[in-house]
C-alpha cells in the first residue's frame, strides 16, 4: 500500500505530527525497530524455551517502549516493574554462567553471536534514546530498561555457548598484539 505522504522525507509520529525522517524521535523509532528485529532473529535461533520466552517479553515491552516514546506517553506505557524483571532474569542467567572474564569476543555458536548482535542494535538504540531525552521529557525508566537490556543480552549469549559446551573465547586485553 502506497500512502505518499512519506515521499517528501516527513512521516506521522504518534499524535500525528508531521517530522522530519532524520528527526531524533523518527532515528530512535529506527533502532528499535532494528532491536526488535534482531531479537526476533536470536529468538529463532535459540534452542531454549526461557530464553525464548524472554526474548518474546523484551520484544513486547519494546513495542510498548516505542508507543510510550512516540505519543508521549499518551497510550501505552512501558510496565513499572520491567526493569526489575529485565535485573532479575539477567541475575539469575549469571548464576547459570558463572564467573567471567571480559573481554568476551562474540562467536562460538550461531545463537550466542545472533545474541550479541541484538545486544550491540541496543546499545544503538539506547544512545538514540539518550539524544531523544535530551530534547523530550521521558521517564528514567526507558534509559535504564535499555541499559539493563543490553546486560541480559550479554548474558544470554554467555549461556548460550555454555549450555552448548563452547567456550569463550576471551580477547586478552593485557598482551601484545
Amino acid at each position: 500500500m502506497f500512502t505518499r505522504k512519506g515521499d517528501t522525507g516527513e512521516t506521522d509520529t504518534g499524535e500525528r505530527k508531521r517530522v522530519s525522517k532524520s528527526s531524533m524521535i523518527i532515528g530512535f523509532q529506527g533502532d528499535l525497530d532494528s532491536l526488535i528485529s534482531f531479537i526476533g532473529d536470536a529468538l529463532v535461533s535459540s534452542r531454549w524455551d526461557d530464553v525464548k520466552e524472554d526474548l518474546a517479553r523484551v520484544q513486547n515491552d519494546l513495542y510498548t517502549l516505542g508507543e510510550e516514546i512516540i505519543t508521549s506517553g499518551k497510550k501505552r506505557t512501558l510496565d513499572p516493574g520491567a526493569v526489575s524483571w529485565l535485573e532479575e532474569r539477567t541475575i539469575a542467567i549469571k548464576k547459570e554462567v558463572g564467573r567471567i572474564k571480559l573481554f568476551v569476543v562474540p562467536g562460538g555458536s550461531r545463537e550466542s553471536t545472533s545474541l550479541h548482535i541484538a545486544r550491540t542494535v541496543c546499545r544503538d538504540a539506547e544512545r538514540s534514546l539518550v539524544s531523544v531525552s535530551e530534547t523530550t521529557t521521558i521517564r528514567p525508566e526507558l534509559l535504564q530498561y535499555m541499559n539493563r537490556l543490553s546486560s541480559l543480552l550479554f548474558f544470554h549469549s554467555l549461556v548460550s555457548n555454555k549450555r552448548l559446551g563452547i567456550e569463550e573465547r576471551i580477547w586478552d586485553i593485557g598482551r601484545e598484539s
